[in-house]
Formats: structure tokens, sequence, C-alpha cells
């Protein structure tokens, strides 16, 4: 070994090893081996992530920390300790920047800041979902006998005349891993019927419908439930796959079934051909996104998210829109008590500070909303009475006002608070006049025309 060493110029070394940042050997990698990732991710928590806003921190979650892991989830199946790392530094860069000592942070659950945008989240990678949809992209080629060495290999070494997912497991730790995958896939796959080599006769999706379901009776009564479809097309006589006598049913179920066996167009000289739900090839990103599909969509999320303004202030709108913003009865339920009370300081009526109080019944905030002639239906829901006074005010930029409008309320209620600053309505305007006109730069020309002129109709 050594002689073939010198010889090649190289050294002699053991498994594991590192290539291409990940782990090679002949054992599954467990999460000490993929330490090194992780240390990655931490290292990426920078000091200066404290200083960034959500709306900054958010990308750079989404631009330079989820980014490290892709390859490896391309590859392997990682253990849950490891996606459970990942996402203790992702909430811990969303929520608390680089100090792991903030108590009470996480202002929304993970689960929900995964979720789509319009499905009322940040888009935020599932770990967990990427790494079997980009692991998905292997059994699509592996079903499809891709010309491929690796897809080869693996047909004639252990699959030659069976259906791989009614096998028992076999072959490497990674196979076995992507195998396991098969019933996620079957689901949002069906096969193009060829030589049906590929293709459950009884539980897969290779007709119109499921066999096993269409007919139960007679499923029952199979010899092999999990026969290939080209296995069955051998026989000569459907008797002999059954176990006799047939009841009644299952009976009349078999002369159907001979009637559709007649009619179905069989060649066994192709390749079966798997194709997606949504299409005939197999996209990761499609599969991730189908998986949400079944979720509803929020209008105001997509209106929300489609806005023209800056991304912190759209991130301060969607926490007001998850009720997660940190008014005072907001720090109450979190039991942090950092003020004395939990009443509004921006008028004198002694109502508690929430959200529909603070941003739509307040006689001061009422007094903002009417001097630039806006008005809400408080009797709605908050993303109803978004939505309705959308429709109400027939402004293409509305929008976009009422988010600044709202924000700079924000803003005069923490001077209120941190700075002591008396708020008052004309204060109010002149701060969301010069915000409008920061914000409208972002607006296409023809909007930005209309916006200005529109704003300059208030003093």
């Amino acid at each position: 070994m050594q002689h073939l060493a010198n010889t090649f110029g190289c050294q002699v070394g053991s498994l594991p090893f590192t290539y291409l940042g990940l782990p090679m050997g002949t054992t599954k990698p467990c999460i000490e081996d993929l330490t090194p990732i992780m240390d990655r991710v931490e290292r990426r928590l920078s000091a200066f992530s404290t200083w960034l806003s959500y709306s900054g921190r958010l990308q750079m979650i989404n631009s330079a920390i989820t980014p490290i892991v892709t390859y490896t989830l391309c590859t392997i199946k990682v253990p849950k300790g490891f996606i459970d790392n990942i996402d203790r530094a992702r909430k811990q860069c969303l929520w608390r920047g680089n100090d792991d000592t903030t108590r009470g942070g996480n202002l929304v659950a993970w689960a929900a800041v995964m979720r789509p945008k319009d499905k009322g989240g940040l888009n935020v990678i599932n770990l967990r979902l990427q790494n079997d949809a980009l692991l998905l992209k292997q059994l699509h080629k592996f079903y499809n006998k891709v010309d491929v060495p690796w897809v080869k290999l693996v047909w004639n070494k252990y699959y030659v005349g069976k259906v791989p997912h009614e096998c028992r497991e076999m072959g490497s730790f990674w196979w076995r891993d992507v195998m396991r995958l098969n019933t996620i896939y079957r689901g949002v796959a069906r096969c193009t019927l060829g030589d049906g080599s590929t293709v459950s006769f009884w539980d897969d999706l290779w007709s119109d419908s499921i066999m096993s379901a269409q007919y139960p009776r007679l499923h029952s009564y199979a010899r092999n439930k999990s026969i290939s479809v080209q296995e069955l097309m051998m026989h000569e006589d459907l008797d002999d796959i059954f176990v006799l006598p047939l009841s009644t049913q299952a009976y009349e179920e078999m002369m159907d079934l001979q009637n559709h066996l007649v009619t179905l167009e069989y060649d066994d000289s192709t390749a079966d051909f798997w194709t997606m739900l949504w299409g005939p090839q197999y996209s990761s990103r499609w599969f991730y996104n189908h998986v949400f599909s079944g979720m509803a969509s929020t209008p105001y999320f997509k209106v929300l998210w489609k806005s023209q303004c800056t991304p912190r202030v759209k991130f301060f709108a969607w926490l007001v829109l998850m009720d997660r913003l940190n008014t005072k009865t907001m720090l109450r339920r979190r039991h942090l008590n950092i003020q004395d009370d939990v009443l509004c300081v921006m008028c004198n009526q002694g109502a508690d500070e929430d959200i529909d109080h603070l941003f739509f019944t307040c006689p001061f905030v009422v007094q903002c909303w009417t001097s630039i002639n806006f008005s809400w239906d408080v009797s709605l829901p908050l993303a109803e009475r978004l939505m309705r006074a959308n429709e109400v005010h027939a402004l293409d930029f509305f929008v976009e006002a009422s988010l600044i409008a709202a924000w700079e309320l924000w803003k005069l209620r923490n001077d209120k608070i941190f700075q002591r600053r008396d708020p008052t309505p004309s204060l109010w305007l002149v701060n969301f006049k010069h915000q409008c006109n920061l914000q409208s730069v972002r607006l296409r020309e023809d909007l930005r025309s209309s916006f200005c002129f529109w704003l300059d109709a208030f003093s």
C-alpha cells in the first residue's frame, strides 16, 4: 500500500475521510461526523447580526445560513439532531441575533415561520422537508431507469424481476434511506405503463385508480399482493393468481378486471415512465410547494408581501397580522412584565394596549387616520378589516400607505415609552409624509406620481 502511495504521490488514509465537505465511509454518518458543518453555521452567527433588523436577519438566514447545508441535504438523509441544531442556530439568528441568553425572544412558533409567505409564514426553508424533496430526485431517476451508472448498478444488483418497493430493504445505508421515501414518491407520482416491471399491480397508480381500492374483494383473494403488472400480464389465466374459490362479489370484480385488462394498452418493449402529479418532470421546488398546497392561503398576506414597502415595514406588518407584536398586553401574555401596567400611553382612556386599540380604536390613532381620510370597520376580524378597507378606499397604493401609517404610529408609541416624547397628530403626519416620500422611490413611476399627488393634499 505504501509503495502505491509513493508511486502516485499520495498518502495512505483511512475511513471515514472528508470529501467535498462530507464524511465518506462505509457506515451512515452520525451527528458527530457532521459537526464541522454545524460549526460553520455557528461561525456565521457573527456579532453584527445583533444589530440587524428582523428583516435583515431573515435575509441572512435565507442567503447565508441555510445554503451552507444544502449540499448535505442533497446527498444524505441527515439525522434529526443535525436539523435540530441548525434550526436552533437559525432561530437564534432571527429572534435574538447572536445572543443565546436573551429570554423569551421567539415571537412566533418556528413551524409557522417555515410556512410559505402566502400561508402566513416567512418562507424559511423547512430542512427536514427539503432533505426529503432533494433526495426524492434520486428516486425519480431510479424508477425511470435513467441512463446513469448507479441506477443500472442498483437495478441489476437487487431488483431483477422485482418491484423495488415491494422488496425488503437492501443495499447501503444511503440507498436504504432513499428507498424509505418511496411511499412519499408514489403518493405524488403516477406511472405511464410500459413493460410494468417497476409497478405494483395492486398498490400503485398506473391506471385511472389504484386496483386494490377499485377491486377490494378480489384483492383479498390475491395469492401475491406485491405482484408487478409485468408478472400479472405474463399469466395466461387470471385464476392462477387468486386463491379459489372466489366469493360472488369477488368473481364479479374479476370479470370487470378481465374486461379492463383487455382494453389496457400494454407494451412490454418500452420502459415504464413515472410522472409527477404536477407535470412530467420532478422538481424539488414543486414537491416542496405541493406539500403546502392543501393549506389555506390568506389573501392579505399575499397583498402584504407584494407591497412595495421596505422589508422592515413588511416584517412589522406581519407581526401585527400574526398578533405577535410586542405591545404591553403581548408582553404580559408572555410573562415579561417589563412595564408597570398594560394601559395605552397614547390616550387617557385607561384601555389595555393591544393590537386593536393601538392601531384602530385609540382616540389619538383615530384622529391620525382621519387626518389622511382612512377609516376602518372595527367590527370585522383584523385580516378581513384590512381587505375591506382596501376595497372601500380604492387606492392603488392603499396597502403601502396604511402600512407606513401603522409603522409611524408604532415608532411614535415607542418614542413616548422610551424617550418620553409626547406624541401629537401633527407630528405623526409630518413623520408619515416624510416616510412616504422615502418609500415612494420603490413604487413604479406612474404609481409614484399619483401617490405623491395624494400625499400633497394633506398639510
